[in-house]
């Protein structure tokens, strides 16, 4: 088995996609530059069955391994030809060792990765000394009808709903161009606690955004803009990528109804999933679970040098 980079993003996606949807397509990758570095693995010098991607960052002197802003995991995806349970098994875990391996050779003074919920035998990366550690995002079955979906809904949830409906707020589609989106969310976030990654942000809107692969719901009274969410979607997967509202409007149940507009967008785009994608801040996680959704569990690694590690103990310990 060979791990080697993938210079030609096309050639990438062209492989992941299929596996990791919108976050392995060319558009989505375009967003990140040359900054994205992709990984292929190959059974032989030319035979792809899988890969993954990362971002490699020079602070302060050190290395440091991470994921890309705004994208959920590492993308890290292989395929195998076997049938048999315990080769499947075996090839799995070959595959993560190897992945492992190559993370450690990059001697990184901290490495941080999420991996795909479907990847959970993430043991030799244990045996090496990284932290697993269990992270949660909420999905809805979109299989559903609407009003069983509803129905999921935390009654204060549906009351918020209903006063936002009662006191004139109306939801618009796709009303506002890339770069007023831009705007508004990185106003937004910049108001909040949250990593903004300025550059990151606008090329998902003007280098990957179109009107095949993503929405924003906006909510408005009157003239007054009052929060808007923006999704973004494959052939299977809704993902609520970002979400703000104007506080000082004193309206509740904004980003309430906006939500519950986006699953009726997603279901009517035929989408079989809406994710909330990350549900790990407390409250953020309990305005999710309103909604009815499952809970899903996906893995992160991180490992750092030890002066690294000792001093994230203290700021990061739920990590570290």
């Amino acid at each position: 088995m060979i791990l080697k980079a993938i210079n030609n993003p096309d050639v990438f996606s062209n492989a992941a996609e299929p596996f990791i949807g919108v976050f392995g397509s060319r558009q989505w990758l375009k967003a990140y530059g040359t900054k994205l570095t992709m990984v292929g693995i190959y059974k032989d010098e030319h035979q792809l069955i899988g890969g993954f991607y990362y971002l490699s960052i020079k602070k302060f002197g050190f290395t440091f391994i991470k994921l890309p802003p705004y994208t959920p995991h590492c993308g890290l995806f292989f395929t195998t030809q076997s049938t048999n349970r315990s080769s499947q098994n075996n090839f799995t875990k070959e595959i993560i060792s190897e992945v492992c391996t190559y993370f450690s050779s990059l001697k990184s003074a901290l490495t941080v990765l999420a991996f795909p919920s479907y990847i959970i035998d993430l043991q030799p990366f244990i045996w090496e000394k990284y932290k697993v550690v269990p992270n949660y995002t909420y999905r809805i079955d979109l299989t559903r009808t609407l009003e069983n979906i509803q129905s999921n809904f935390d009654s204060k949830n549906r009351n918020v709903i209903n006063k936002a409906i009662k006191e004139n707020v109306i939801i618009e589609e796709n009303r506002l161009g890339k770069k007023e989106l831009y705007t508004f969310f990185n106003t937004s976030l910049n108001t909040t606690d949250a990593n903004v990654y300025e550059k990151e942000l606008e090329n998902i809107f003007n280098e990957f955004s179109d009107s095949s692969n993503s929405f924003s719901m906006e909510a408005r009274k009157g003239s007054e803009l009052l929060g808007v969410v923006f999704c973004i979607y494959d052939k299977k997967v809704c993902y609520y990528l970002l979400g703000g509202v104007n506080k000082s409007s004193g309206i509740q149940g904004v980003n309430n109804l906006l939500v519950q507009k986006s699953i009726e967008k997603a279901k009517a785009l035929g989408c079989v999933t809406f994710d909330f994608e990350g549900s790990m801040l407390k409250g953020v996680e309990k305005f999710f679970r309103s909604f009815g959704p499952d809970l899903v569990p996906y893995y992160t690694v991180n490992k750092g040098k030890l002066p690294v590690e000792f001093m994230l103990k203290f700021k990061k310990r739920e990590l570290f």
